[in-house]
């Protein structure tokens, strides 16, 4: 049973982070041009603000992101109390829960006689998870609604990951109309979490007094339920290594219209440090069947679904090393300029994890003089269609501070949406670019 139960504290441990962390493409952040992050997402960026840029621990970037498909915090908890019979009812038959975020250690971007650079370091982490309709009512409400039934688990999957990121990016216009950037990442793996395939599915006997399960199911992982011993190695990320791209062009249609086409997070990391994989395959029965005996999560009988699920689906464990790879992300953006001042600009946006779930966005960036730049969208995602998102950039001497939100509305309420992205920082900016060339 211990096997099992080390499975069940990893998917536990990543739906709760997801619960509690405020979502991966950014849909506001690319419209800040003068925000040297900006170049994360779109590398094509060449701000004509300054020279240099520097970004120091933590204070030049942070970021925390967070989407559920489902519900948000307000359909599940009522009276402080967590009824998930609340929001079971109105599942989808496949259901998304992702949060992660990132910082900066220390980024710098300069620009030399034709082309900017941009040297970074900084930590990412992602979690994710698939979740069919028919394993939220399994776990809460026990076996007893599929009597005679099949129960899809079908799909389900986790995927973590915490790493370090060092980076080296080059921006370089080719001619009056293209410009193209690329950034080279080399990867440092602190944890992952991968689930390779996910095939499952729970028979109930008519009686409910016997189960039995089909599965093909595989669950990698690294710094998570390992037994190694701590030592520095593990900590930074030295036995798990990683490469990994970014790459974009810039193509001006006319003065006032460009369009612009990145593809980021191509690439993986080699997993060696601390792996403890799990594997099912083959079909299974066991007389038995899972029960929940209380309505409060805490006074549950977990112990007996644990049991019976092992007893059913009986994992196996080893130690080898695996790939994963990151989720590469696409953003395909035009910018109109009004007039010298004013941009209006739409955009395309999905990050890719066995399916495509895209972001369409409309706004408009105004700049007031060297001061500042802010800009308003509106954005339509996947089972989330109501989006108003923002963010500015003010400088006052050599210091610039920006934020920037995809939902508005969890700034102030976070326990109203399905969808919050905010990133916040403060950069140090030198020299000024001659543009008279």
């Amino acid at each position: 049973m211990l096997v099992f139960k080390k499975i069940t504290t990893i998917l536990f441990l990543f739906v709760c982070t997801g619960i509690t962390l405020f979502a991966q493409q950014e849909t506001t952040l690319p419209a800040l041009t003068w925000v040297p992050q900006a170049g994360y997402t779109d590398v094509t960026i060449m701000p004509d603000q300054y020279k240099t840029s520097v970004s120091l621990p933590l204070i030049g970037s942070f970021q925390l992101y967070y989407f559920n498909s489902a519900f948000t915090y307000n359909n599940l908890v009522k009276n402080n109390t967590i009824d998930p019979n609340l929001v079971i009812p109105k599942l989808k038959t496949m259901n998304h829960l992702y949060s992660g975020g990132s910082y900066d250690i220390f980024s710098m971007r300069f620009k030399t006689e034709k082309t900017y650079y941009q040297v970074s370091i900084r930590d990412v982490w992602t979690q994710r998870f698939d979740y069919t309709k028919d394993l939220m009512n399994l776990v809460w409400n026990g076996n007893a609604p599929y009597a005679g039934k099949t129960a899809d688990l079908n799909g389900v999957r986790v995927g973590a990951n915490y790493y370090r990121e060092l980076a080296l990016a080059a921006t370089k216009p080719v001619n009056d109309k293209l410009t193209v950037g690329v950034r080279g990442k080399f990867l440092m793996g602190m944890a992952n979490v991968t689930t390779k395939e996910s095939q499952s599915n729970l028979y109930t006997a008519p009686d409910g007094m016997s189960v039995s399960g089909q599965s093909e199911f595989t669950l990698l992982t690294s710094g998570v339920a390992g037994s190694e011993s701590f030592n520095a190695s593990n900590f930074l990320g030295l036995k798990n290594l990683g490469l990994a791209a970014d790459l974009g062009a810039r193509y001006k249609l006319s003065e006032k219209l460009s369009i612009a086409c990145n593809v980021n997070n191509i690439g993986f990391i080699h997993w060696k440090g601390q792996v403890k994989n799990y594997r099912v395959n083959g079909d299974y029965t066991s007389t038995g069947y899972l029960m929940r005996d209380s309505a409060d999560v805490m006074d549950a009988d977990w112990q007996n679904v644990l049991d019976t699920l092992e007893a059913v689906f009986k994992p196996k464990e080893d130690s080898k090393a695996y790939t994963s790879w990151l989720s590469p992300t696409i953003y395909i953006s035009g910018n109109y300029s009004i007039k010298e001042n004013t941009i209006v600009y739409a955009s395309f946006a999905t990050d890719i994890y066995h399916a495509i779930r895209p972001a369409f966005t409309v706004g408009a960036v105004q700049q007031i003089g060297k001061t500042l730049q802010a800009t308003v969208n509106y954005s339509i995602m996947a089972d989330n269609y109501f989006n108003i998102g923002g963010g500015f950039v003010v400088r006052g001497g050599p210091a610039q501070f920006y934020l920037t939100c995809d939902n508005l509305v969890g700034l102030f309420d976070p326990y109203s949406v399905k969808y919050f992205n905010a990133r916040l920082g403060l950069n140090f900016l030198f020299g000024k670019v001659d543009t008279s060339n």
